[in-house]
């Protein structure tokens, strides 16, 4: 009996160690979040010409990475749910290594080549939000709360629409540039839109990366829930 109460106490401690670092990457995730979107969308930074600027966007995506790095320590043997974070995790490595072109582009504009960087990133970026919240949503599958996985599935479908649109939108303006001859009207209204590039994009990342938060938020207080649960339960039957 001493054995086996043992042996079920460290398979608890280890549930409980994994549990940990679940909501340690979620909280990572939660405040890394909003301050890749300012990061990499705040152009005054980049326009002082100094290298340090470079450590905030950098700083900001590093926080999600060691998000996703936390959250690949749970329930390691779900392979569809490793599979999912792998796909996510390359995708924030892509990313990160993209970051750095936003300094360039804003020292030498009118080099075409980190002009087309930066449209990478921005567009690797939908899509790393895009295989976060289908991560999420694997995650809330893996939780015992049928309205949290109702909602993740409602909200995180929403989600993945919206920045499949911004995609195709992000994909077809850059494919404009591409073009060797441009009706004058078409060339006007693109020289309007790249000045207006910076606030667009936070304009229009700002609900799915707000949605984004609040399912984030939600896993937490569930899993919060289940813990008390479970630590109320053992209490009663001890």
């Amino acid at each position: 009996m001493e054995m086996l109460s043992g042996s079920h106490r460290q398979q608890e401690d280890a549930i409980m160690r994994s549990v940990v670092h679940l909501l340690r990457g979620l909280s990572a995730l939660f405040w890394g979040l909003p301050l890749v979107l300012l990061a990499e969308a705040h152009t005054e930074l980049y326009a002082k010409g100094r290298w340090t600027v470079l450590m905030a966007p950098w700083a900001a995506n590093g926080l999600l990475l060691f998000g996703l790095g936390q959250l690949h320590r749970f329930q390691m043997q779900e392979r569809i749910w490793r599979s999912a974070l792998d796909r996510v995790m390359l995708l924030g490595i892509i990313h990160f290594g993209l970051t750095p072109f936003l300094f360039f582009w804003h020292a030498f504009p009118y080099q075409s080549f980190f002009g087309h960087s930066v449209h990478l990133l921005f567009i690797s970026g939908m899509l790393y939000l895009h295989q976060l919240n289908y991560a999420i949503r694997r995650l809330a599958f893996m939780i015992p709360d049928p309205t949290l996985r109702q909602d993740t599935e409602l909200f995180t479908g929403l989600n993945r629409r919206v920045l499949s649109f911004l995609m195709g939108l992000g994909m077809l303006y850059w494919s404009m540039g591409w073009l060797t001859a441009i009706p004058a009207p078409l060339y006007a209204l693109l020289k309007m839109v790249d000045h207006l590039i910076p606030v667009a994009v936070v304009l229009l990342m700002v609900m799915p990366v707000s949605m984004t938060m609040t399912m984030v938020w939600k896993l937490k207080e569930s899993i919060f829930a289940v813990l008390d649960e479970r630590t109320s339960g053992s209490r009663v039957s001890d």
